[in-house]
């Protein structure tokens, strides 16, 4: 009968590479999932950032306007024409400051059309003023390129019709569409009564 030979054994330094092999193995197995965790958290962090600031712009747009308190106008010598508007406006509710330099007001008579920007050195064609009748925060100086309405404010925008070419006669339609940088624009809608009967006529 043939012996059975027994099997051979490994030697030392067979074992020790095999076990260098596998540590390299599992190694690298931890800097990949290492990289894929990194990459993983700086994407989240991304996405939450960019989510925040949507959240953020989508807030801003939905909350930030203007509402009108009361609007009249001016009527010429002879009670014929309304030479001069006026529209005493606040922000409207949850609004954030509102910078009156970065507003335009679109207003149409129907005949004319045109786009007004702010102007703190009087009312010339192409602008229009403002002015504080009721400010909240203390020192607040408008400056050509810084007049903001904090929550509590009341400002009176002016608007010379005459040097912008306009001129108001009875019963005739004007719209005005009050746009901020960031927000929803606001709407007015102003048909002048049937019979100018005082200098300071209420519009509505």
């Amino acid at each position: 009968m043939e012996k059975i030979s027994k099997p051979r054994k490994a030697r030392m330094d067979e074992r020790a590479e095999m076990g260098v092999g596998t540590l390299l193995i599992f190694i690298a197995m931890i800097l990949v999932a290492a990289v894929a965790a990194g990459v993983l958290v700086q994407t989240a962090y991304q996405l939450q950032q960019q989510a925040e600031t949507t959240g953020e712009h989508a807030l801003m747009e939905i909350a930030t306007g203007l509402r009108t308190l009361a609007t009249y106008g001016v009527t010429d010598a002879n009670l014929t024409t309304i030479t001069d508007l006026y529209l005493k406006v606040a922000l409207s509710a949850g609004s954030p400051v509102i910078n009156l330099a970065d507003v335009v007001i679109e207003i149409s008579t129907g005949t004319v059309d045109d786009t007004l920007s702010f102007s703190n050195n009087g009312s010339a064609a192409g602008t229009y003023e403002a002015s504080q009748l009721r400010d909240t925060y203390p020192s607040d100086i408008w400056t050509s390129t810084d007049a903001g309405i904090t929550q509590g404010d009341i400002a009176l925008i002016h608007v010379n019709l005459t040097a912008n070419g306009m001129g108001l006669v009875t019963q005739q339609t004007v719209n005005l569409l009050i746009i901020p940088k960031h927000g929803i624009p606001t709407y007015v809608d102003i048909t002048t009564p049937s019979v100018y009967s005082n200098i300071y006529e209420i519009l509505t």
